[in-house]
């Protein structure tokens, strides 16, 4: 049996993107000792990788309390990851599991500029009354995505 061949990275970005890790699960601002103690490195190791991340753009540190936080680099690739999800996708792949765990009718809405439209839905194998207007259409409340 041959075993698995692990790629080869490069350990220091490795290293920073723990850190980066660390501030974003986190959510509020971190004292270096406190980004350090939760990264399981020296406080000296994490300042030097902060650094570069600040450099980068992935993390900043608030003038005031010297505490450390995601930067503007971190948003904007959240965001752009965001922007390239398949919504409608993701949420198919685990509304059929939900309604058969449950058995009650499964519906997925997404924002639309009328407000909450309701993209899919599974329904349950109960019988119920399901949605009457066509899909598309819209009520103060509530549309239905074709």
């Amino acid at each position: 049996m041959q075993a698995t061949r692990q790629r080869l990275g490069i350990n220091s970005l490795e290293v920073g993107l723990r850190l980066a890790r660390v501030l974003g699960g986190h959510g509020l601002p971190l004292a270096l000792k406190d980004v350090a103690a939760r990264a399981h490195m020296p406080p000296a190791k994490a300042h030097r990788y902060l650094v570069s991340l600040i450099r980068a753009g992935l993390a900043e540190q608030d003038r005031e309390s010297g505490r450390y936080r995601l930067g503007p680099l971190a948003l904007e690739l959240g965001l752009a990851a965001l922007g390239a999800m398949d919504v409608l996708k993701c949420g198919a792949e685990v509304m059929a599991d939900l309604r058969a765990a449950i058995d009650e009718t499964v519906l997925l809405a997404v924002w639309g500029n009328k407000g909450p439209v309701v993209a899919r839905w599974e329904e349950s194998t109960r019988r119920c009354r399901s949605p009457t207007r066509r899909p598309g259409a819209c009520s103060q409340r509530i549309c239905l995505a074709p």
